[in-house]
């Protein structure tokens, strides 16, 4: 089954003080290259599609273009008018797919890869082996007896039977297309990803991708320190 890949490079870095105003968090440099690159060269082999990679960006952004116009000159790149949540974000690439898609936010870190060979779509990526203080930081899985991504937590409290789950989705568009009918968070009136893959959930089975290593989802300025401490083995 072929692949196509999907970066999601809508993030700002606001959150990260110190670092270089107006730069995307996607293009900001760790361990020497910036953290799109860096999930480029990682995942790449993994688009399989004749279909070409998607790369969906902030609106105003043209540091994102750019690379992508260097380095995945194949790209499509898709604009989001404005900041309403990363499942709308998903939404944007639904027209370019030509099959399932694994969608990776522009803003993490690995360090390990994913097991081969991959589950059959859609399913949710999970790290067995984090430690409870990741699963609070990212989102939970809980397992039912029959393999299955059963439901999600956004930053749960309580991680008992729970495993962490990472900022890669592998769907198809079908599950992309009912994110549209995903409850918005009535705070930020943005359609969160999280939220949209528990919706999902209700009507189709998930099951889960394994990855074995290290994962930095980098909010913070201390994130990105930890992250390129370890990286560059300091």
């Amino acid at each position: 089954m072929s692949a196509q890949l999907v970066l999601i490079c809508g993030g700002r870095g606001t959150r990260w003080p110190g670092r270089q105003p107006g730069v995307p968090k996607s293009m900001v440099e760790l361990a020497g290259e910036p953290i799109v690159a860096r999930l480029w060269r990682q995942l790449r082999a993994l688009h399989t599609s004749s279909a070409p990679p998607i790369v969906v960006v902030a609106a105003g952004d043209v540091m994102v273009p750019a690379f992508v116009t260097e380095t995945i000159p194949s790209a499509i790149v898709v604009t989001q008018s404005r900041p309403d949540g990363v499942a709308n974000a998903v939404r944007l690439a639904l027209p370019h797919l030509s099959g399932p898609a694994l969608v990776v936010l522009g803003d993490i870190v690995l360090d390990g890869e994913l097991s081969a060979p991959p589950p059959s779509p859609p399913a949710v990526v999970i790290w067995p082996e984090a430690p409870p203080a990741a699963t609070v930081r990212n989102f939970g899985v809980r397992i039912d007896r029959d393999g299955a991504a059963a439901a999600v937590f956004e930053k749960p409290t309580d991680t008992t039977g729970l495993l962490c789950g990472l900022g890669l989705y592998w769907l198809t568009p079908e599950v992309i297309d009912r994110f549209g009918a995903a409850p918005v968070n009535p705070s930020t009136g943005e359609r969160e990803i999280t939220a949209a893959l528990g919706f999902a959930m209700q009507t189709t089975r998930f099951g889960v991708w394994h990855f074995a290593g290290r994962y930095f989802n980098l909010n913070t300025a201390a994130d990105f320190d930890e992250a390129e401490r370890i990286l560059q083995g300091t």
